[in-house]
């Protein structure tokens, strides 16, 4: 029995063995062994009776250890002769430990280790040892006396004595040596690694495999490495690995990017190896170091990987709700507008993608609903994604320069209303022309409470509602206009002295002109042919405003409309008098207010809705023209070109026109 003193501080052993992760201890005996020439490697977990990892073993098959290579190996730290051989003996594989620091870290793994190895000695003789060490006396290897053997060459790794070594006994730990070794186990295909009993076989969990060229200059001079990227099939986190060219890893950096992917990265450089343990002050030194350039480039190169995979990604995933029918727009975009909409909501739908249910019922019903949410609330669409399925801060940052920024939510918003008006306007038609369908259609029952939530029919100015509360709310609502007392609530009558029911009544102040509008409009059910008798009770509102001095103001209008599907021949000679513009019907002198006017319309649901849809496509041309939309065009073009449509990167180079524009325009109109 020999005993041996370690050529080094206990507390810098202790360093040394990083024993808090076990993992890393078993990836770096798994090197040694293969730095051995070892062609099977077997990891064995032991358990106690409550099923917790007590102990573990790692056994080789590779050349072993002679007597006089422990008393070199297990003397000092560092003076590695792997250091200046660079290749194994015999089958000159690359070598991975090069400055004697691997086994210390057989220490994170048991209170007591052994190495019972069988190796071949200088004089031909084959040997076996057994190297013990103990966590108590880290400086101190008590190394047994060698005994001749007909045993096969190898190493036997056992460590026992820690109570619990439990990340060993996670799924995370065989991932973790499988994408360490990935590399070299895809280059040496006849070495075989089994963990607790699984072959570690990284090529068939391999999605993707890609090699890029990284470059960079340092001193005046052009240096050059591959960036080797390896995406998983099984998710396996993300590591960043330092390699020699010859894909032995040197050092694994402590982070990487891509949350949203699992990969590792593999930077092979040929003078990596000098440069171990160098990485985290590069990172940090503010003047360049070759290695710390050629980490910056390494950032870079990875990014652009990463940011272009995306891309492929969003392609590959429309595609994919596509062919299952679960995507939640059908046919070719109609419009500019709408294949901008299909743009962000392709963006936004995955980048999101991890959130959305496999199941294919729950992924029509989740992307119908963020289309919907999309096109109704398009502001808020950020607020509620983060709020259901939780947003990471670049998720969050980047739905909100897609959708804020750019003024998209806006144009998004405003082609729906678009879209949603003209199928309300198809529905009227339906309602107030089929002689079978008007039959039903009631006049307060209906029309009414159906017109006071699509109030823009009978224009956009008009903005505030005042429904069946007689000539007294009127009242009301226009001294609320004007700034007028309203605690005065004396009944407005009409001539006859009954006090009348407006159906509704639209105000609206259109400060432009420095005016108040009212439009007051007495619908009639589609059926009711309007004759006499109708005519005379609107004229009878009309005629109570006039002779209203409460009523009265220079800046003041009023707009009577009648509103039905049909006429009789008397109502429609009086809206097509000589002198009058076509449909008044009534317009009296008001003495005391002059500049005032009071008019009576006879209106048709053809005019109306007509008039309405000549505003709905001149508001679709302004909308073309909108900045708003060129502004979000080019931040998709610039941004997420992977999912704009082929047609919508061309440029139309008409002039623009502002939707502040066209709601000037549709204010003077109105």
């Amino acid at each position: 029995m020999k005993t041996y003193s370690l050529e080094a501080g206990d507390d810098h052993v202790q360093k040394l063995a990083h024993e808090n992760d076990p993992v890393r201890a078993v990836i770096e005996l798994v090197w040694n062994s293969l730095d051995a020439n070892a062609h099977r490697v077997d990891v064995v977990l032991h358990r106690s009776q409550t099923d917790v990892v007590v102990g573990v073993e790692v056994n080789d098959d590779g050349h072993g250890m002679a007597p006089e290579e422990i008393s070199t190996a297990f003397r000092f730290v560092g003076n590695s002769w792997k250091r200046t051989a660079l290749r194994s003996r015999d089958e000159g594989r690359p070598l991975h430990g090069k400055f004697g620091q691997g086994r210390l870290r057989a220490f994170a793994l048991g209170t007591k280790i052994t190495w019972d190895t069988v190796g071949d000695s200088t004089d031909g003789k084959r040997l076996r040892s057994i190297v013990t060490a103990r966590s108590g006396d880290r400086n101190h290897i008590e190394v047994s006396d060698a005994v001749e053997t007909n045993a096969d060459t190898g190493t036997k790794f056992a460590a026992e004595g820690k109570e619990s070594i439990d990340p060993l006994d996670k799924d995370a730990a065989a991932e973790r040596l499988g994408t360490t070794l990935a590399p070299y186990l895809i280059a040496h295909d006849s070495v075989e690694v089994a963990y607790d009993g699984q072959r570690i076989l990284p090529a068939e969990n391999i999605a993707r495999d890609t090699e890029l060229p990284v470059e960079w200059e340092y001193d005046g001079t052009v240096r050059h490495a591959k960036l080797r990227v390896i995406e998983w099939k099984k998710p396996a986190g993300r590591e960043i690995h330092l390699c020699d060219a010859s894909s032995v890893v040197v050092d694994t950096l402590d982070s990487a990017p891509g949350p949203d992917f699992s990969y590792s990265a593999y930077l092979l450089w040929a003078e990596m190896p000098e440069h171990q343990g160098q990485w985290p002050l590069a990172k940090m030194e503010s003047t360049p170091t070759v290695l710390g350039t050629a980490l910056a480039e390494l950032d870079q190169v990875l990014a652009d990987y990463l940011d272009a995979r995306r891309d492929e990604r969003r392609r590959e995933q429309v595609q994919v709700w596509k062919s299952n029918n679960v995507y939640p727009y059908h046919g070719e975009p109609e419009s500019v507008e709408e294949e901008v909409e299909r743009a962000a909501f392709d963006v936004i739908a995955t980048s999101v993608g991890r959130h959305i249910p496999k199941d294919k019922r729950k992924q029509r019903l989740t992307l119908g609903l963020l289309k919907d949410s999309l096109q109704q609330r398009p502001g808020d669409v950020t607020a509620l994604l983060d709020e259901y399925v939780g947003l990471n801060a670049d998720e969050r940052d980047q739905l909100d320069q897609l959708l804020r920024t750019t003024g998209l939510s806006r144009v998004i918003q405003a082609s729906t209303d678009v879209t949603n008006r003209l199928a309300f306007l198809a529905a009227l038609e339906h309602m107030v022309f089929d002689p079978e369908k008007n039959k039903l259609v009631g006049e307060r029952d209906h029309l009414h409470k159906i017109l006071e939530r699509e109030l823009w029919v009978f224009g956009e100015q008009y903005n505030f509602m005042v429904s069946e509360r007689g000539l007294t709310a009127a009242l009301d609502r226009h001294r609320e206009l004007l700034g007028m007392d309203r605690t005065d609530k004396t009944p407005v009558k009409r001539l006859d002295g009954t006090v009348g029911r407006l159906d509704l009544l639209l105000s609206a102040a259109a400060t432009d002109h420095d005016r108040n509008r009212h439009l007051v409009v007495e619908l009639k059910a589609p059926r009711v042919v309007v004759g006499e008798t109708e005519l005379r009770q609107i004229k009878s509102y009309a005629k109570a405003v006039a002779m209203d001095p409460r009523f009265s103001s220079s800046t003041t209008h009023w707009d009577f409309w009648l509103v039905t599907g049909e006429f009789d021949d008397d109502v429609r000679q009086e809206a097509n008098q000589v002198g009058r513009e076509q449909g008044v019907v009534f317009e009296p002198q008001l003495p005391d207010a002059p500049g005032a006017t009071v008019r009576v319309w006879v209106r048709d649901w053809g005019q109306i809705i007509n008039a309405a849809k000549h505003r709905l496509d001149y508001f679709q041309k302004s909308l073309q023209h909108d900045p708003s939309l060129d502004e979000a065009k080019d931040y998709l073009r610039r941004e997420h070109a992977d999912v704009i449509p082929d047609g919508l990167l061309s440029n139309n180079d008409e002039g623009y026109r502002s939707l502040h524009e066209f709601e000037s325009d549709e204010t003077a109109v109105g």
